[in-house]
């Protein structure tokens, strides 16, 4: 399955007014980071989309997405029901944009994301158990 690449910066004028989004929940979880990774499969396409919040609604239930095109500057918000909150997410096409050439897969693993967390973990155990058997003069 084709696993889009196209990566962008959030803008801050659009995290504004993704912030500005009213939320039935006390929480609204976002996206931790500020660069974002295309979640949009199936084929090579030219509309890209991430998770960027939860949304607004709970019946249907949405989430927020920062949208771009290649090759333009301008970014958008998309407070939509996406494929995999469907009751039949797999015999459902993608909610983000009309004419998606495929499914999304929301459920995908970032290799290098699971290798970071990974290698931060070890790296938080071992400095917790050089400082266990630390003496103290």
């Amino acid at each position: 399955m084709f696993r889009c690449t196209a990566e962008v910066e959030l803008d801050d004028d659009v995290r504004v007014r993704a912030a500005l989004i009213p939320s039935p929940h006390m929480d609204i979880d976002w996206a931790p980071f500020d660069s974002f990774q295309c979640v949009v499969e199936g084929a090579p396409h030219d509309h890209h989309a991430a998770f960027l919040r939860s949304g607004a609604n709970t019946d249907p239930c949405t989430d927020v997405f920062l949208c771009w095109r290649d090759g333009e500057v301008a970014q958008w918000i998309e407070d939509v029901e996406v494929c995999l909150k469907r009751s039949n997410p797999m015999g459902s096409g993608c909610t983000i944009f009309k004419g998606h050439p495929g499914r999304c897969d929301w459920q995908y693993i970032d290799p290098l994301d699971v290798a970071a967390r990974a290698q931060a973990d070890q790296l938080i155990k071992e400095w917790r158990l050089s400082h266990r058997f630390r003496t103290h003069d």
